[in-house]
């Protein structure tokens, strides 16, 4: 490890380097491919340059106090031939499996965790959105894609069972544990609707029962919009960003009716997690690149904090309470990012800090955390000589 100071903050920074990672990045930011984009920042505010020293021992020392140290690079699963962007995972963890939204690619990659290897790449998606997969009796996985389709696959054959045709752009998917239903935000812009979009509902059946699109609600937007990431509270409450108009809606699932929506800080508010049990929420903004902390309940703002350019993942650990924000796609700019994990302590319900920042690989943004599992994982997209990758982090404490 290495301490790296950065002139926009005091906390320390961890270069990460994995000696047996055959797609590791070089010292030095390959050109990045030019790749279909839906988002592009108004702004982008590249990190301040590296001192010499710490650029000339990079990836050669080890020298870096362990005090700091909260996630550990353990694993690289390579992704041989997956090509462009990397969206959204889920993942099986009764069996180990991790699915990965290969947008660019066409393709939902299943991932043995385990033998670290692709098990198998299921076709015939248009830009794969997000992946959720359910186990027990129910053994089915859900896929979204920019097209207009959420299909529902078997979760061992992968045979497709049923495929729901909506309006275009299905993104993010959220199952309600104590309800087996299952949320998604599509419509908006991308279905040539500026002023709404909506957030479906399908209700999740056992086996081969076929599942049932039972209703949506509509969220009003001042303009063009895209829903994204969405959470559930223990009451029912559903949050959702839009990343496009920038605003936070507070739906009350149970009664199907919008409650709420304040606007969010900043530009491309795409991913957000949230802590039941104190009711805060965390949504990380592109533009500026921040974490923000607000009340579920109220909207109240309560802190933000510095973040990852190009945001793609905000991610919360009730156990250390800790946030993880990962930053590093590409979104039209000439070169990618450098990859990013931004990690905040929660110390009250009121008061964070950030208390470390890990460097991945570039094109690294989209992330899942999987507490059941303690590893923390990264989609590292294919750049040059780079090849596409997932990074599994161990969560330490």
């Amino acid at each position: 490890m290495l301490r790296v100071h950065d002139s926009n903050s005091s906390c320390p920074v961890l270069a990460l380097q994995h000696k047996k990672d055959p797609a590791s990045a070089s010292g030095e930011l390959p050109s990045a491919r030019q790749g279909r984009n839906r988002f592009v920042p108004r702004s982008i505010r590249w990190p301040k340059a590296f001192c010499g020293i710490a650029m000339c021992v990079f990836f050669t020392t080890q020298a870096y106090a362990q005090e700091k140290q909260t996630l550990q690079l353990v694993q690289t699963i390579p992704l041989p031939g997956v090509k462009g962007r990397l969206d959204h995972m889920g993942v099986d963890v009764e069996q180990k499996r991790l699915f990965l939204a290969a947008a660019d690619n066409q393709t939902l990659e299943v991932v043995d965790l385990a033998a670290g290897r692709v098990l198998k790449s299921i076709t015939g998606f248009k830009e794969t959105q997000d992946a959720l997969f359910i186990g027990g009796n129910f053994n089915k996985l859900y896929v979204s894609s920019l097209d207009g389709h959420v299909r529902i696959f078997q979760g061992e054959t992968f045979n497709l069972v049923q495929d729901f045709k909506v309006e275009p752009d299905p993104n993010r998917l959220l199952r309600d544990p104590a309800t087996n239903l299952i949320y998604f935000g599509y419509g908006g812009q991308n279905a040539g609707f500026d002023q709404y979009e909506r957030v479906g509902i399908l209700q999740a059946k056992p086996g081969a029962g076929y599942d049932q699109l039972i209703a949506d609600m509509i969220a009003p937007t001042p303009r063009p919009g895209r829903l994204a990431d969405m959470a559930m509270d223990d009451d029912g409450r559903l949050l959702i960003c839009d990343s496009r108009a920038d605003i936070i809606y507070l739906f009350d699932s149970r009664k199907r009716e919008l409650v709420k929506s304040w606007p969010a800080r900043g530009d491309g508010a795409a991913d957000l997690a949230l802590d039941r049990a104190n009711h805060r929420l965390f949504v990380g903004t592109r533009t500026p690149p921040e974490m923000t902390v607000y009340d579920s309940v109220s909207g109240k703002e309560i802190q933000a904090l510095p973040g990852p350019e190009t945001m793609d993942g905000v991610h919360y650990d009730s156990q250390s309470r800790r946030i993880y924000v990962t930053g590093g796609r590409l979104y039209g700019t000439p070169e990618a990012s450098r990859g990013w994990i931004y990690v905040y302590q929660q110390k009250d319900a009121d008061h964070y800090e950030l208390i470390s920042r890990i460097q991945t690989r570039p094109g690294s943004g989209t992330s899942l955390f999987v507490p059941q599992l303690n590893r923390f994982y990264v989609a590292s997209q294919a750049i040059g000589d780079q090849i596409a990758a997932i990074l599994v982090f161990e969560a330490l404490p």
